[in-house]
């Protein structure tokens, strides 16, 4: 019993297993993915295990055939430097910095086991990796020379390789792989390379062991721009597939293969064929390929084409997809035959070889990667014997190229939206697929006939991003592989298995699918078992699925049963086993078969389901099944029931009844309807025999009048016994007998309301106008009163009332008896005015139109219309008609793109004079349909199609009628079209409602814009288009905002392109994709709190979505999106818990469990992912928490209470702890300060001295301005107003010379020049910048007549101030350079006080910036991030204690003599700064840009007999962690009084560290990425959030006193700045002519304004002088002097510049303790400072003014001095490209100045601007 109740439990548990698995194939194949961490670069595949190995950004991963993880290495990032030659550990790698690692190249080397991995690190340095497991490196050497740089270093480099062999001369065998990588910057020019695999002699791994200089021509290559895309090797050739360009200044690309014998050594075979895609070379630009055979129906199409001769299924063909030039648009794919390619090549080096180069007579031949242009195919090798050569010869032309015109064309195969990035090809029973994916990571299928088609697109989950160009199969080729930029995807390549039914299976064309008949299944044909019987599975579009065609009898009688035959074409071969039935719903019967038809016996009437209400019989669905389980095919039957078929038309049952298509009869006895029997046609009826009334008469009856109708009866004679008399017929009502009966009622009033109207009726309707009834009736209705005559015309309406005085317009004259024909009207009068009937508008009675005339001026403009009809009667209007003169005024907006679609409105008096049809608009030539018209009239723009942009002020004209118009001049002008720059985001889901920014300029200019989706699909789709609107939400000039509209995408194939109207004018968005709306998982976590984080999971979210566009709720209560990936959702919850929806909930206490919808919002797309529950709160009753609250509470007072005694005493001896310590401290700094400052006195003796023997590096004159004017500049030292090159060329520098002459004269009119600054300044993109840069040049080129450079400057000063003057501000002016004038005025100050700065001024400044260096270099500086012990600024400032001392070095430089010089350096200085420190005491009697930098010299200290350089980093370099801390003297533990050596560095060096010990050890450094000097950047980290804690110890002082150092650094160098500040701010020495005469002047000008007061004169010369000059020179000492400002001086620096602003200003500063350090520091000493300001002033007005003679006379002897030395010439030309750049706006302000004619300045541009731009004008 056991047993048996065992064996039906494990047969149970058999049938559940069998029934998943079979539910389960039904379901979607479960897709396998790998992501990555970084960017994947190559993928490749071990053919022999199934492995995939993915390159990927700094990775390289080992994954299986199910893509699971079996092993990775990591490859970086790596320390390197782009100039840097490995291995990095060589002092030659400076400024190395982590650098991540790109694959360029993945190769399995299946004959060892080994994969070949290159990266961009270390100048393309290959490694081989164990195939088995990726992190056992094989092999990897950085030490071995150029030879073994394989890839790049530049990441658009693209590399490709193929594994080949190599035999050498001894007939040994080399696994090699050849390569062809594009040009980089910084790599070899090899093209091509074969690369060996193992050391072999004087070759090392991956050595390049073929120079072949054909290939590798370094001064031509990187012009070229190669791109290689794939690589091959088929029947012994080496084929590169690439574009490049033709090596001319056009960039272009074109795609070429190269092929070359796999056993050429010396590359002579190397030949280049051009391969054209599409119409004209369209898709010019080669992405992805792919070699595979045909099969045999392509191969059948192809040869069948003619392009490419016989073509067979085993052959190799290269199908290549390809993209125009930069433009992702649309893509296609190609092919090529490899024998076609072939024929073409040895048709090309046949040429070559013997035949000059030329086929037919025509050149065909090129030499690429070369200038030579004399002839090169000049052998003559005879025909016969050319195969010999077919790997060329050293006495041979090499390399061969293919002249364009014989360039190899194919066409475009299929063509796709969007840029195609890979393909893939497969052949399936004969067939041919082509996998093509694109650049949104979508991949297609399309079967490739004589007319492909995309018929599907491979599942899975669309990424967004770029398929990567490698695609490819598994063993079995029933998955591919897809990888896009993070991710590889393995996807089945059919899913024929979710197609339930024949006709879905093969209506998409799908090789792969097809219906197996006996199965009832869509398979694979490798997967239907009796798939090679006749018709066992059938594949479209030869084969049509098994289906019913007819029925024999083709329906039956529902209360008759028969056996019925079905005719069945193209049914499978049946086996003596199969089963054959036919299935009713309710009855099965066995069937047989003979002939191709199926025989089989209805169901009994009984078992027959009831005929339908308002229908004749009953579909009953037949299936043919086959054993038992396969539906074969099923087609409805159709039972017949004739009683039913009188429900159609009850009112003729006899005629609805013989008419049925079922042939039934009826019975004239019992009156019914019958099923056909022959044996009773006696009393049934047949066909047409029902008896019937016809013919009524009459057929017209007038409503209101009684009349007889008669009518006819026919078939009557088989019910003559049973008709006595037709009253007895009628009465009895006979239903048998009904008849329908049409007759016509009319009403002779309807629609003829008066006489005339009544009198044009129709004769057989026998209507007259009754007189007394005054209505149209029939005639016998009115037998006395028949009027013969209508009464007068009457007019009820005049249209319009109003007509121009000219006339020429329609008027509409409504009204009645207004005539019956339109030669009834005799006369019309408006006005009294004649008007011009128009008589193919007349319309009876009603309406006459005619044409009104012009009215004579001296008669009265209004009066009545009068119209004459036939018989003399007349009809008066009551209305009025007006002659009156419309007159335009004003047109609205003004301006309007030139595409037209702007609706202008136009205003004015009158306008509404005519109807909207009469009038007419025209903009200039542009028609202007109209819209609205009354009082006002608007008008939509038609496209404005003349080139002149913007246009002239055009006249907007209204026409009315013929002959008035009215005009507003100069009203309308056409502008560009709007341009878009961009759009961002850049794709939408199909939900829409995404805001989407488009960006450009023009906006302003539209009216109407819209988002326009267009939907469109493939044919295969069979959907219509649709299109899909969405107006903007909001615009100005430069940004117009959409929501996306929401669109219906019915497949996934389908495709949507996306456009901006913006009135007329419609562009594109480019790239723009819509995408499947996201999917989202159900909640799993439901239980949340206020702080929790809710996850929603799901995919797709990234294609369209950010999380700050993202919105969610809970309840009714936004949640904030934290964060957005791919696949999840970050959501922070309400911070207080959302209240329930309902009423019932809310008035519970607790809603904490109540369910709450969590909704994520998207665009308009709205998804409820679940619902969430707030965490539940126990309630705890009122008396347990009142005792537990109260006695912890009494607890926590009384420990508090102790606590705090305890603590109180505590921090009392605490605080006398810390006050003898600041007590202490104090005395220290005041020691320290005494101490500094008279080390520094004694320190500076030297300096003083030096600089009495006149030792100050003063710039000269052109140095210091160039410095001053141009240093600042964008481009800096590199200014071409500094470097004074201009790029003209040799035959053009004379005309160019006197132009510039002729333009420097122009300058020189003050008419001009005034006119050229206004204009520029009011172009809004003169930005600042350019303002500075343009004063700075116009100071160059009038520095020859620096007098009339002062007048300019006064006169723009003069408008400047009224300006300011006038806005009531004059207080803001010269605070900024905003105007050119400005920078006029500093750039005038910085020439006329420079003598003053080297007379005066200059030296203290020099003495200032020595005392702060000095000072500063005196501790300890760290030189990573730039903060000294001693310095003036506290975000400058060491807050840490470093111990160092002072050491006293010998240094003695090689090459110099053996005088040593002693220089005193810091030990915890770095190697560099000590550099710096020797350079500056060794060559203190040079100046700064004469000496040698740090980086072109070594030191070396010389302990004993051997010598060491001392280097920053190296390999004995401390390492704290991943910190490496930078080499100092103590480091290398250097004494006192050691001895160094400073030597030139050779820069010829190569191989400085090749004898290094360890190649480990330099390893490991490459991989440190932090280093540091004095304090690492996470301990100043640490130091600042620990600030403010007390330290129990009290070893260490709070970190703040460490700003005592700045009060000891000051105190140090108070001598230095009060001399600073002395020398320029006191009025009793000598004050330069400048400054007094600039002072008076502004003085003058205060006196003539009401509302300047002393304080904005002081504000003025502060803003002119100590700000806009001597700040300048203060913080940019090498302005002045030839010195270098390191950044730790210029931080002090900047602090004695702010105290120098401060002094200078009349605003009091309120401190406070919490006021900035450097604000404090000088706070005692500002008072004094801004006293010496206000001296300085004084004592300036109240001397000697300066005349405008004595200033000009000073002026002029500075332009003589040095205009000879400044690049006068290099700045008018760079002034010029101004005037070039704004030429039409400065012609327009010269014309538009009266001035400016009468000297002809306009004329004299102009020809300037002929000679200087080298272009013919009209002159």
């Amino acid at each position: 019993m056991t047993s048996w109740v065992q064996a039906t439990l494990l047969l149970l548990l058999l049938l559940l297993l069998c029934l998943s698995a079979a539910g389960g194939q039904l379901q979607e194949e479960a897709l396998l993915a790998f992501s990555s961490i970084t960017p994947i670069n190559n993928v490749v595949q071990d053919p022999r295990s199934g492995r995939v190995y993915l390159g990927a950004v700094n990775t390289i991963y080992q994954l299986d055939e199910a893509l699971r993880e079996e092993a990775r290495t990591v490859t970086g990032p790596k320390e390197d430097a782009r100039t840097c030659t490995p291995p990095v550990s060589t002092p030659y790698c400076q400024d190395t910095k982590p650098s991540p690692n790109v694959n360029k190249l993945l190769l399995v080397h299946p004959s060892n086991g080994s994969l070949i991995v290159c990266g961009s690190r270390y100048r393309g340095i290959c490694s081989l990796l164990n195939l088995s497991n990726v992190e056992q490196q094989l092999y990897y050497s950085d030490s071995k020379g150029e030879r073994t740089y394989v890839a790049s270093i530049e990441d658009e480099v693209a590399v490709v390789a193929v594994m080949s062999t190599y035999v050498n001369k001894d007939g040994n065998t080399f696994n090699v792989f050849l390569v062809g990588k594009g040009y980089g910057s910084l790599d070899s020019s090899k093209l091509i390379s074969t690369r060996i695999l193992q050391d072999y002699r004087d070759w090392v791994v991956f050595e390049s062991i073929i120079e072949a200089s054909t290939v590798q021509a370094t001064p031509f290559v990187p012009k070229y721009l190669h791109d290689f895309r794939h690589a091959f090797k088929e029947e012994g050739f080496v084929y590169f597939l690439f574009s490049r360009t033709m090596g001319s200044t056009d960039n272009k690309n074109f795609t070429f293969v190269s092929r070359l014998c796999e056993d050429d050594p010396h590359y002579y075979s190397y030949t280049e064929l051009q391969l054209n895609c599409g119409p004209g070379n369209k898709y010019n630009k080669v992405q992805a390929a792919y070699v595979a055979s045909p099969g045999k129906e392509l191969a059948r199409v192809m040869t069948e084409s003619g392009q490419n001769g016989k073509v067979l299924a085993w052959h190799k063909v290269l199908f290549m997809v390809a993209s125009p030039d930069d433009d992702g648009a649309d893509s296609a794919l190609c092919m090529y035959p490899l024998n076609t390619i072939n024929e073409r090549l040895v048709d090309i080096i046949s040429a070559c070889y013997s035949d000059s180069g030329k086929i037919a007579g025509i050149p065909a031949v090129d030499i690429p990667y070369s200038y030579k242009t004399d002839e090169f195919c000049t052998s003559h090798i005879d025909v016969n014997t050319l195969n010999k050569y077919k790997c060329g010869a050293d006495f041979l032309p090499s390399p061969l190229a293919s002249k364009p015109e014989f360039s190899l064309q194919a066409k475009a195969v299929i063509i796709r939206r969007g840029l195609l990035t890979a393909v893939a090809i497969a052949v399936e029973n004969d067939h041919t697929i082509a996998f093509l994916g694109n650049s949104l990571g979508e991949v297609y299928k399309v079967h490739l006939t004589a007319n492909p088609e995309v018929y599907s697109q491979v599942p899975g989950d669309t990424t967004g991003k770029r398929v990567n160009k490698k695609l490819f199969f598994d063993a079995s080729h029933s998955h591919l592989y897809i990888t896009t930029e993070k991710k590889i995807t393995k996807v089945p390549v059919q899913t024929c298995h979710l197609k339930t039914d024949c006709q879905s299976c093969v209506s998409p064309w799908d090789p792969y699918c097809g219906w197996c008949v006996l199965e009832g299944r869509c398979t694979r044909r490798s997967d239907c078992r009796r798939a090679e019987e006749k018709n066992g599975w059938l594949w479209s579009p030869k084969q049509q699925c098994v289906k019913i065609v007819s029925f024999n009898p083709p329906n039956l009688s529902c209360k008759k049963t028969q056996q019925v035959e079905i005719n069945v074409p193209s049914l499978p071969s049946f086996g003596q086993a199969d089963r054959l039935c036919c299935v009713f719903p309710s009855y099965m019967s066995d069937a047989t078969m003979s002939s191709g038809q199926i025989t089989c016996a209805l169901p009994n009437p009984v078992s027959l389901p009831s005929t339908p209400e308002h229908q004749d019989f009953v579909a009953v669905p037949i299936k043919i099944v086959v054993n038992e389980s396969v539906e074969l095919a099923v087609r409805e039957f159709n039972f017949y029931n004739c009683s039913a078929t009188v429900r159609k038309a009850e009112s003729t049952p006899c005629m609805s009844c013989v008419a049925s298509p079922w042939g039934c009869q009826w019975n004239t006895q019992d009156h019914t309807c019958q099923d056909k029997d022959d044996t009773v046609i006696s009393i049934c009826v047949q066909g047409a025999r029902c008896p019937q009334f016809v013919n009524p008469d009459p057929v017209l009856i007038p409503v209101g009048f009684k009349t007889t109708i008669g009518f006819e009866g026919i078939n009557l004679d088989l019910y003559q016994s049973l008709i006595t008399s037709f009253t007895n017929f009628i009465n009895n009502s006979f239903f048998f007998l009904h008849s329908t009966l049409n007759v016509t009622l009319y009403s002779c009033s309807l629609g003829r309301e008066d006489c005339s109207l009544c009198k044009n009726a129709d004769p057989k309707y026998r209507c007259v106008w009754c007189v007394k009834r005054k209505s149209c009736v029939y005639e016998k209705l009115c037998t006395n009163d028949q009027g013969t005559e209508c009464p007068d015309p009457h007019i009820t309406d005049i249209i319009p009332r109003y007509g121009p005085m000219r006339g020429g317009i329609s008027v509409t004259i409504k009204g009645s008896n207004l005539g019956i024909h339109k030669e009834d009207i005799k006369a019309i009068n408006v006005v009294g005015v004649p008007c011009i009937h128009q008589e193919k508008k007349y319309v009876v009675s009603t309406s006459v139109v005619c044409e009104i005339g012009p009215l004579d001026p001296l008669r009265t403009n209004w009066g009545q219309v009068e119209v004459e009809v036939e018989g003399g009667k007349r009809g008066t209007s009551s209305a009025f008609f007006t002659y009156r003169n419309p007159i335009a005024r004003s047109v609205h907006p003004a301006n309007g793109s030139k595409a037209g679609g702007t609706v202008i409105t136009i205003s004015g008096f009158n306008l509404d004079t005519a109807t909207r049809e009469d009038i007419a608009v025209t903009v200039g030539e542009v028609v202007c349909t109209v819209e609205t018209f009354g009082v006002a009239i608007t008008c939509r723009m038609g496209e404005y199609r003349a080139d002149k942009v913007p246009s002239d002020l055009l006249t907007v004209t209204v026409k009315y009628g013929k002959s008035t118009t009215t005009a507003v001049p100069t009203a309308f002008q056409f502008w560009e079209n709007p341009t878009i720059l961009d759009h961002h985001p850049k794709g939408s889901f199909v939900c829409g409602g995404r805001t989407i920014v488009v960006t450009g300029s023009g906006f302003d200019l539209i009216q109407n814009a819209i988002m326009r989706v267009q939907a469109s699909a493939d044919k295969w789709s069979g959907i219509t288009p649709i299109e899909y609107l969405q107006e903007a939400l909001s615009k100005n000039n430069t940004v117009i905002q959409f929501l996306t509209p929401a669109v219906n995408r019915s497949s996934e194939t389908q495709l949507f392109r996306t456009f901006i109207q913006l009135d007329n004018w419609g562009r594109e968005l480019k790239p723009f994709d819509y995408h499947p709306d996201p999917a989202f998982d159900p909640l799993t976590k439901k239980i949340i709190t206020e702080t929790s984080i809710i996850v929603v999971t799901g995919r797709g979210f990234e294609k369209a979505m950010t999380a700050k566009e993202a919105q969610a709720f809970v309840g009714d209560v936004p949640c904030y999106v934290n964060a957005l990936q791919d696949d999840k959702l970050f959501l922070d919850p309400p911070s207080s818990q959302p209240q329930a929806r309902s009423k019932r909930h809310r008035r519970r206490r607790d809603t904490s469990s109540d369910p709450l919808d969590l909704l994520i919002k998207f665009g308009n797309g709205e998804w409820v992912v679940g619902s969430v529950h707030y965490e539940s709160n126990n309630e705890v009753p009122l008396f347990i928490i009142i005792p537990a609250v109260i006695i912890p509470m009494l607890l926590i007072i009384l420990v508090s209470v102790y606590c705090y005694r305890r603590k109180s005493q505590q921090a009392e001896r605490e605080y006398e702890k810390v006050k003898h310590q600041l007590e202490n401290l104090e005395e220290s700094v005041r020691d320290r300060c005494k101490k500094e400052f008279t080390d520094l006195m004694i320190e500076m003796e030297d300096h003083t001295n030096e600089l009495s023997e006149g030792r100050i590096p003063f710039l000269d004159y052109k140095t210091y301005t160039d410095r001053v004017f141009f240093l600042p500049s964008k481009d800096g030292a590199n200014d071409v107003m500094i470097t004074g090159k201009l790029d003209i060329p040799e035959a053009r520098k004379a005309i160019v010379g006197q132009a510039l002459n002729q333009f420097s004269n122009l300058l020189n009119s003050k008419t001009f020049l005034i006119n050229f600054i206004k204009t520029l300044e009011g172009r809004p993109d003169f930005n600042a910048r350019a303002k500075v840069y343009f004063a700075s040049l116009l100071t160059v080129a009038l520095h020859g007549k620096l007098e009339y450079y002062t007048d300019i400057m006064r006169t723009l000063l003069l408008e400047l101030m009224g300006n300011y003057v006038d806005s009531k501000n004059p207080k803001l002016m010269l605070r900024r350079s905003e105007t050119v004038v400005e920078r006029m005025l500093c750039n005038w100050m910085s020439i006329c006080l420079y003598q003053f700065l080297k007379d005066s001024a200059g030296e203290p400044l020099y003495k200032l910036f020595r005392a702060i260096k000095h000072q500063t270099e005196k501790g300890p500086v760290d030189a990573r991030v730039k903060k000294a012990k001693y310095t003036l600024n506290d975000t400058g400032l060491l807050g840490d204690d470093v111990e160092y001392c002072v050491l006293t070095l010998q240094v003695l430089v090689h090459g110099e003599g053996p005088d040593v010089t002693p220089v005193k350096v810091l030990n915890c200085d770095t190697v560099s700064q000590v550099k710096e420190k020797i350079i500056e005491a060794v060559y203190r009697n040079l100046p700064y840009s004469q000496r040698p930098k740090v980086d072109s010299v070594s030191l070396e200290w010389r302990p004993g007999s051997t010598g060491q350089i001392l280097s920053d980093i190296d390999l004995t370099s401390q390492k704290e962690g991943r910190w490496r801390r930078i080499n100092t003297l103590a480091h290398y533990n250097v004494r006192d009084n050691a001895t160094l050596v400073l030597s030139m560095v050779l820069h010829n060096q190569q191989n400085y560290d090749q004898n290094q010990d360890n190649q480990e050890e330099r390893n490991a450094l490459l991989e440190d990425d932090k280093v540091f000097h004095l304090v690492r950047p996470d301990e100043l980290d640490e130091m600042k959030s620990k600030r403010g804690m007390k330290d129990k110890s009290m070893t260490k002082a709070i970190t703040e006193i460490y700003l005592t150092r700045l009060l000891s650094v000051k105190g140090t160098l108070q001598q230095f700045v009060d001399d600073f500040f002395r020398s320029v701010l006191c009025s009793g020495a000598v004050v330069p002519p400048a400054i007094k005469y600039f002072f008076d002047f502004l003085d003058e000008q205060a006196l003539k304004h009401d509302n300047v007061d002393e304080e904005t004169v002081h504000i003025w010369k502060t803003n002119s002088l100590p700000l806009r000059f001597w700040v300048n020179i203060l913080k940019n000492p090498h302005f002045t002097f030839d010195v270098h400002v390191t950044e730790v001086v210029d931080a002090s620096l900047s602090v004695i510049a702010q105290t120098f602003m401060d002094a200078c200003t009349k605003t009091e500063h309120k401190l406070s303790r919490d006021s900035p350090s450097n604000k404090l520091l000088y706070a005692k000493e500002i008072s004094t400072y801004k006293k010496m300001v206000d001296d300085y002033y004084k004592g300036i007005r109240q001397m000697v003014s300066v005349s405008d003679q004595d200033m000009n006379t000073h002026l002029a002897e500075v332009s003589r001095t040095h205009t000879d030395k400044l690049n006068t010439q290099v700045a008018l030309h760079q002034l010029y490209q101004y005037a070039s750049k704004y030429y039409d706006g400065i012609i327009q302000s010269l014309d538009e100045d009266p001035a400016s004619q009468s000297k002809q300045l306009t004329l004299r541009l102009q020809r300037i601007a002929a000679a200087l731009e080298n272009k013919v004008t009209d002159l």
